[in-house]
């Protein structure tokens, strides 16, 4: 546990939408998306990710941190790691499952 953070994914998953909700608008900058993906990485070992997920996750959130990328390829990005943070957590809740039968 890094300073209380628990690594629950929740707080990741509502930037991720900010970010795959600024295609061509603008109204987070390029440096603001970098700057929230390299946060992100850093945490990245603080969170509940299962580890089949992990290393996709984490190349998409390194490609989301580059620079000269579009907003809408960044869109796109944080769009499909938000699809793997649902997988995520249909992993955990069969896991959850199988440990009542």
């Amino acid at each position: 546990m890094m300073f209380g953070f628990d690594g629950d994914t929740k707080g990741l998953k509502i930037i991720l939408n900010r970010i795959a909700s600024n295609d061509d608008s603008g109204k987070l900058t390029h440096k603001e998306v970098r700057a929230y993906a390299r946060c992100m990485l850093a945490i990245f070992e603080f969170l509940k990710i299962d580890t089949e997920l992990e290393a996709e996750i984490k190349i998409l959130l390194a490609a989301l941190s580059g620079s000269g990328i579009p907003h809408y390829d960044r869109s796109f990005l944080a769009s499909s790691i938000l699809e793997l943070l649902e997988r995520n957590d249909l992993l955990k809740i069969q896991e959850t499952s199988k440990e009542y039968f």
